[in-house]
């Protein structure tokens, strides 16, 4: 029993360029669609770290509501696309929604318009399948821990916000942990958005960002982890790391980010045979 699968990193909008050729499956772990909002996310979290008693609640406030669907709509466009050239590889294409592929505040809820009619897509968010002696678990949308865990983000929310994610948290966790619990005994291949939190794949290092040297990572992945010791776990979602990490007995791939990154995952009888990053200087 061997399988051989592309894994693609964060992708915003940038068509990705396969260096590998010999591949049964992709894994697609989220973020198809371009971040033209970025600049403007950054200067709300930034303002509302500084100032919690802001008025200004998101980057919509910036743009206001009418420019920010214009923004929403092209880069959904733009993650259709890119899904549309993966399908035409025709091998299956395993793939959770990231936090770019839009479920945000004006209710734009349309992860589904990205994989419709797209045969070769199969949706594994929140879902558990198997494959070829395998069973692969996902988990998409996180763009941090699940319920905040640096004093800092505490500091910023009211009680009610509070419970409110803290009830979203419970929700989450109870949803991925009841399908680990179903799990059979065949290997576990967890496709998480985000990377586990509190590793060296999670740490955020870029200067620009509000949360700079933070750790940023899922927590829920970090405890499937310790909890069920999957065989693999692959996200994203960290753009400055490109590399592998064992925790415990699980290894955490981050698929890295643009388009011309590509990890090619070899497995043979359940075990990991290889992992090879292009360009290999970064994996």
């Amino acid at each position: 029993m061997r399988t051989k699968f592309l894994i693609i990193g964060d992708l915003h909008g940038n068509k990705p360029k396969i260096h590998f050729k010999d591949f049964d499956a992709i894994i697609a772990p989220g973020d198809f669609c371009s971040d033209d909002a970025r600049p403007y996310i950054f200067k709300a979290m930034k303002l509302k770290m500084e100032n919690p008693k802001s008025k200004i609640k998101s980057w919509i406030d910036f743009v206001g509501k009418k420019k920010a669907r214009q923004m929403i709509k092209k880069s959904m466009r733009d993650g259709r696309e890119i899904l549309e050239q993966l399908n035409t590889y025709g091998v299956p294409i395993y793939a959770v929604p990231g936090n770019w592929d839009w479920d945000d505040k004006m209710k734009e809820k349309l992860y589904k318009y990205l994989i419709k009619g797209l045969k070769n897509v199969v949706d594994v968010y929140h879902k558990r399948i198997n494959i070829d002696g395998y069973q692969i678990i996902g988990h998409g949308y996180t763009s941090g821990p699940e319920y905040p865990q640096h004093k800092e983000e505490l500091k910023m929310l009211k009680l009610r916000e509070k419970k409110k994610m803290k009830k979203e948290y419970n929700r989450t966790y109870t949803k991925i942990n009841s399908l680990f619990t179903k799990s059979n005994k065949k290997p576990i291949i967890f496709i998480s958005h985000n990377v586990p939190f509190n590793t060296p794949l999670d740490m955020i290092t870029n200067k620009q960002s509000p949360r700079y040297r933070y750790h940023f990572g899922s927590l829920i992945a970090r405890q499937m982890i310790t909890k069920y010791k999957p065989l693999l776990c692959i996200g994203g979602h960290m753009h400055e790391h490109f590399t592998k990490y064992k925790l415990g007995k699980t290894i955490c791939i981050n698929a890295g980010f643009g388009g011309q990154v590509n990890t090619l995952l070899n497995l043979e009888n359940g075990k990991i045979k290889s992992i090879k990053f292009y360009p290999k200087e970064y994996g």
